[in-house]
């Protein structure tokens, strides 16, 4: 289909991929809590969440940069470059998780933007498994300094790992009133969940 033809589609694409992403990432929260080992590492939980983004069809598909038209991107990518140098690393860019692209900045940038990574992605995801309340502040951070307005953190802690007592009322008000950030930690016999637009980690049973 011709770029022009799909620009109707492509007006309404912030509302359509918000809504599909965010219902991906709670799925994803919902998904842990019942099987808290159907992965092992952090990098399958980013499979799983890249897959079930990529069956939606406003995420499918191949989209033109500048130039000729003979050279195409898709929508989703793993491991892009952070829009802003971050001082802690010495004033270099990081990667985001995972990144969705809007077709209307693929087409204003060349093959050589994209191949270094500066078209600001339309929306980022941060996820991280088992890791410290420093870390989860850290990415926190991180979507901030590149202006991040359509930034997700997912955070999830399985049975074997969980978090220290001392720390739950600390991530606990950390996380409250941040509608853009999903928790589920195990503890004992309960799970913290917190799910997207959710004010603040509920407990379930």
């Amino acid at each position: 289909m011709d770029f022009l033809a799909k620009l109707p589609a492509i007006r309404a694409f912030r509302t359509i991929v918000k809504e599909v992403l965010e219902t991906a990432i709670n799925s994803l929260i919902d998904n842990f809590i019942r099987e808290p080992y159907i992965h092992r590492c952090e990098h399958s939980i980013h499979c799983e969440l890249y897959t079930m983004l990529s069956v939606h069809r406003a995420l499918q598909g191949v989209y033109p940069f500048s130039g000729n038209g003979n050279q195409y991107t898709a929508l989703i990518h793993k491991e892009w470059p952070e829009t802003i140098a971050r001082p802690d690393k010495n004033d270099r860019r990081g990667n985001f998780d995972l990144a969705i692209l809007n077709p209307v900045d693929i087409r204003k940038h060349t093959v050589t933007d994209f191949t270094n990574g500066h078209i600001s992605p339309a929306f980022v995801v941060e996820l991280g498994l088992n890791y410290g309340l420093d870390h989860l502040t850290n990415d926190y951070t991180k979507l901030i300094n590149s202006n991040c307005n359509q930034g997700y953190l997912v955070h999830l802690w399985q049975p074997h790992k969980g978090i220290r007592s001392n720390d739950i009322k600390s991530l606990q008000a950390w996380c409250k009133g941040k509608n853009n950030v999903a928790i589920a930690v195990f503890i004992k016999n309960s799970v913290l969940v917190k799910h997207l637009k959710e004010e603040s980690i509920l407990i379930n049973i």
